[in-house]
C-alpha cells in the first residue's frame, strides 16, 4: 500500500489565507520527513471560504523548494476550465523545478463552485473535453512539436516547452465520482481516484468493481493499473478522543459544502439556468450527520481502527493506494501534526 496526503486548503472564519498557508507548508515538510509518498492538493475557484487553491501549481511550486522527496500533484487539474496545452506547461515545470517529483491527475473538478460559469465551460460535454484535454497533455510531453485537431481544440505546429524530466513520463490519474467518469477512466486505461466522503461503501466497492471490470473489457492490464481512495482521516490514542476533538473541525467542512451547494443551485435558479447533470450525481453537499460520517465518510479512530479499515477498504475495492486528508476542514493545526506523526509511527509500518 502507498499513502499520500491531500488537502483542499479550506480558510474558515477567523483564520487568514496567509495563516493557512503556512500551515500547509509546514505539514509537507513534516510529510517529507515522515515518509508520505506524496502530498496531492486541490483546485478550486470561486468559493474562498471552501478552498484557497485557486492556483495550485504556485503553492506546490513553494512545497518543491521546502521537500526533497514529496512526489506533487494537483488533484484535480480541472481540464474544462483550462487549455491543456497551458496545464501541460505549469505541470512539466513542476516535474523540472521539483528534479522529477510531479504526478498528474484529472477531472472535472467540483460540481459545484461556479469554475464553469467564470470560465465559459460546458458542463455538458466534461467527460467528451477531458478526453481531448488528457490526449493532448501526453502527445504535448512525448512530441517534439504538437499538432492537434479534435473537436474542442485545434492546435497547430507549436513546441510545448518544457517536457517533464522524469522518465518514463509520470502516469496519469482520473477522480470521478460517477460511474459515467469510471467508464471513461477504464476506457483510456488510466489509473483512478474514487472519494469516500462523497459516496456511501456500498458506492465505493461498486465503481472500484466497475474500474476493474470495464479496464479488463477495454483490454488493459489490471496489474499494470492503480486505484486510489481519498479518505478523511484523523488519530489520536483512543477513539473516543479522535472524535471529540475533530468533529468540529470536520462538520465545518461538510457545513461549507452543503452552505455552497445551496448557495449555487438558488443562484442558478435565479438565473434561469438548468442544473448540471454532474450537480445531481454529486453526494458532496448532501446533509450529513457526525455519526453517518464517522461510520461512512471517514476513519475517526486510534491507529488499530485505521489499520482495520484501512485494510477492509484495500480488499474490497483492490485499492493499493490512499490519498490520506489529516487537515480536512477547521481542524487546528497542531491537531492535524500529531495525527499525521500517529499515522506515520504506527499505522503505516503495519501496512
Amino acid at each position: 500500500m502507498k499513502f499520500s496526503l491531500f488537502t483542499e486548503i479550506q480558510c474558515p472564519a477567523g483564520s487568514s489565507p496567509e495563516m493557512r498557508l503556512n500551515e500547509f507548508l509546514d505539514q509537507a515538510e513534516l510529510a517529507d520527513q515522515l515518509g508520505f509518498r506524496g502530498f496531492w492538493i486541490a483546485e478550486i475557484h470561486c468559493q474562498p471560504r471552501f478552498s484557497l487553491l485557486s492556483a495550485p501549481y504556485v503553492v506546490l511550486g513553494a512545497v518543491a523548494r521546502r521537500t526533497r522527496r514529496l512526489r506533487l500533484g494537483v488533484a484535480v487539474n480541472t481540464l474544462p476550465v483550462h487549455h491543456p496545452v497551458q496545464l501541460a506547461e505549469q505541470a512539466a515545470l513542476l516535474d523540472v523545478l521539483s528534479h522529477g517529483r510531479m504526478d498528474f491527475a484529472a477531472g472535472g473538478g467540483h460540481p459545484h463552485s461556479r469554475a464553469y460559469e467564470c470560465f465559459g465551460a460546458d458542463h455538458k460535454s466534461t467527460h467528451d473535453i477531458m478526453v481531448e484535454g488528457l490526449d493532448i497533455i501526453r502527445k504535448a510531453w512525448s512530441e517534439e512539436t504538437l499538432t492537434y485537431d479534435g473537436k474542442y481544440y485545434q492546435i497547430p505546429e507549436v513546441v510545448v516547452n518544457p517536457k517533464p524530466v522524469q522518465k518514463p513520463l509520470p502516469s496519469f490519474y482520473m477522480a470521478t465520482s460517477s460511474l459515467e467518469g469510471v467508464e471513461i477512466g477504464a476506457r483510456l486505461g488510466i489509473n483512478m481516484f474514487l472519494p469516500i466522503h462523497t459516496r456511501t461503501p456500498e458506492q465505493v466497492v461498486e465503481y472500484a468493481s466497475a474500474y476493474w471490470e470495464r479496464l479488463e473489457k477495454h483490454g488493459h492490464e489490471r496489474k499494470d493499473r492503480e486505484l486510489g481512495l481519498l479518505v478523511p482521516m484523523h488519530l489520536a490514542k483512543t477513539t473516543a478522543e479522535a472524535k471529540a476533538r475533530s468533529e468540529a473541525g470536520i462538520m465545518s467542512y461538510f457545513k461549507t459544502i452543503a452552505d455552497m451547494r445551496t448557495d449555487y443551485i438558488h443562484w442558478l435558479t435565479l438565473r434561469g439556468v438548468e442544473l448540471p447533470v454532474r450537480l445531481g450525481r454529486s453526494g458532496a453537499g448532501q446533509p450529513v450527520t457526525y455519526e453517518t460520517v464517522c461510520l461512512q465518510h471517514a476513519i475517526v479512530g486510534d491507529s488499530q481502527f485505521a489499520i482495520e479499515t484501512l485494510r477492509d477498504l484495500g480488499q474490497k475495492t483492490g485499492a493499493t493506494y490512499f490519498l490520506i486528508w489529516m487537515n480536512i476542514g477547521a481542524i487546528p493545526h497542531g491537531l492535524v501534526v500529531e495525527s499525521m506523526e500517529q499515522f506515520a509511527r504506527e499505522v503505516m509500518p503495519n501496512l
